[in-house]
């Protein structure tokens, strides 16, 4: 049980909740990322259109180190999202509808709507999924919405992975990665994400009790989506991806896909990690 669940009064008051960022996208943040990425062909210079899912890397939302929780990410209460009761945070997934591309240059609005708030119960306990609305705009153009699931589960006493899921479709792997510790600390740098179990590995270890530091979600996504640039027909402007076991640093991962438009990731031990759908 969480320590003090939201009423529906609470929730009743806190959907709708709006934070409004503006950032520039500069040559600066934009050069780390190519090398980060090793996009060799990006050219920096204004006008020239970044790859899809890069608008992580701008419009950061940060506080005060007085703000901050535990794990790191701004305490719930002191942002858009409420206390739900429960302390640790994961990322659940995103739905990403890409309508116009990201231009070197740009000045950019991202504006946060906290749009539910449920709890759940599954096999391993209750838990409660938020799920925000993410707009990117350039004055009164949308570039891209992502509805964000976050969800919120108590602390647990032990790292338990799923259960091997095998995917239905013929792999057709195409790449194998691993992620080393100086790349999740640059890629929590570049994203300015604070949580600690992408680069303390104390934290992460008699905390959260994780084995080891933990690769960012999104940054799996972006290989499923760069993936997904290059194997669909035409441009890609729908992509949906669930994060549903971890991947730990230096633990390779292989990404795979299918003919229907279905991407996934798996872990060394073959257990699904991420899947999704794009077209």
């Amino acid at each position: 049980m969480p320590n003090k669940m939201l009423t529906q009064e609470d929730i009743r008051k806190n959907l709708e909740k709006k934070k409004v960022i503006k950032d520039k996208v500069d040559i600066a943040r934009s050069r780390v990322a190519k090398d980060f990425f090793q996009v060799n062909e990006l050219e920096l210079k204004l006008g020239e259109p970044l790859p899809k899912y890069w608008h992580w890397f701008f419009c950061w939302e940060t506080a005060e180190d007085k703000l901050l929780g535990l794990d790191g990410h701004i305490k719930p209460g002191n942002n858009i999202i409420p206390d739900t009761g429960f302390p640790r945070r994961m990322w659940g997934g995103s739905e990403i509808n890409f309508f116009e591309p990201l231009l070197i240059g740009m000045e950019i609005t991202r504006i946060i709507t906290l749009e539910s708030i449920n709890y759940k119960r599954g096999n391993s306990g209750e838990f409660c999924i938020i799920e925000l609305k993410n707009e990117l705009k350039h004055h009164e153009k949308t570039l891209l919405i992502e509805r964000q699931n976050l969800i919120y589960l108590p602390i647990r006493k032990a790292f338990d992975k799923g259960a091997s899921q095998p995917h239905n479709n013929l792999s057709k792997n195409f790449l194998a990665r691993r992620y080393t510790e100086n790349q999740l600390f640059k890629y929590s740098a570049l994203t300015m994400n604070s949580h600690r179990i992408h680069y303390d590995l104390d934290y992460c270890k008699n905390v959260e009790h994780y084995p080891s530091l933990v690769v960012h979600g999104p940054l799996l996504a972006q290989n499923l989506i760069d993936a997904a640039n290059q194997k669909l027909e035409g441009e890609l402007r729908f992509f949906k991806y669930r994060a549903l076991n971890p991947v730990f640093v230096s633990d390779e991962f292989t990404i795979n896909f299918s003919d229907n438009g279905e991407f996934w990731i798996m872990d060394k031990s073959g257990i699904l990690s991420m899947s999704a759908v794009a077209s």
